[in-house]
């Protein structure tokens, strides 16, 4: 009997992040510096406006979607993290009062939604987290944290050894690599060596 895969704590992490998002921003890349962007309320209204960006710029490229919290932080919406954000964000729906949805008039959404179809998307910079997100998806390796700092000390040689293991490009040695994400330090270099097997997945040849 196959067993049930544990998922990663930086995919439980990212989607928690998802599940208390207040907005959804989408971002398709056009080119270097160029993308085209939009926001939506909901993770439906997301990929349905996501689908949109696809059908204005057949480029072969898929947008990519994050959900923003209230206090700022971002969690980009993956495969890997979508059954588990969605469960969430259902028993989040659930919680909700619906009845000031029920006073809007019927056709104010209607205008709403008009009105968003002939508006072209508008071009607007990606947070910094999310535009290191992006920059991995398209193969490129992500600076490493700075731990400069006195309170990184004992973490330094870890890291040092995700920076070396990412440099060599060796996928089968990041993704082995066991960190154990109890402090601030640990974390950082848990998101770094993720980002670092998004990018070298990018780069490998099709």
């Amino acid at each position: 009997m196959a067993r049930n895969r544990k998922p990663h704590p930086a995919d439980v992490a990212n989607a928690n992040i998802v599940a208390a998002a207040v907005r959804f921003d989408i971002a398709l890349f056009l080119g270097v510096g160029r993308y085209a962007t939009d926001t939506a309320e909901t993770l439906e209204e997301a990929r349905a406006k996501a689908d949109r960006l696809v059908a204005m710029h057949p480029n072969g490229r898929r947008p990519l979607i994050y959900g923003v919290t209230a206090d700022g932080r971002s969690g980009l919406v993956t495969t890997a993290t979508l059954s588990n954000t969605e469960d969430l964000m259902k028993t989040k729906a659930k919680k909700k009062p619906t009845a000031k949805r029920a006073t809007k008039p019927a056709a104010s959404k209607k205008a709403k939604k008009a009105t968003a179809k002939q508006e072209p998307a508008t071009t607007r910079p990606l947070g910094k987290r999310a535009a290191i997100e992006t920059a991995a998806r398209e193969g490129k390796l992500p600076e490493p944290p700075d731990f400069s700092a006195e309170t990184h000390k004992r973490f330094r040689n870890k890291l040092a050894n995700v920076v070396e293991l990412a440099k060599a490009g060796d996928l089968k040695g990041l993704r082995a690599f066991e960190i154990n994400p109890v402090s601030s330090s640990p974390k950082a270099i848990a998101r770094y060596r993720d980002l670092c097997v998004i990018a070298l997945e990018a780069q490998a040849p099709r």
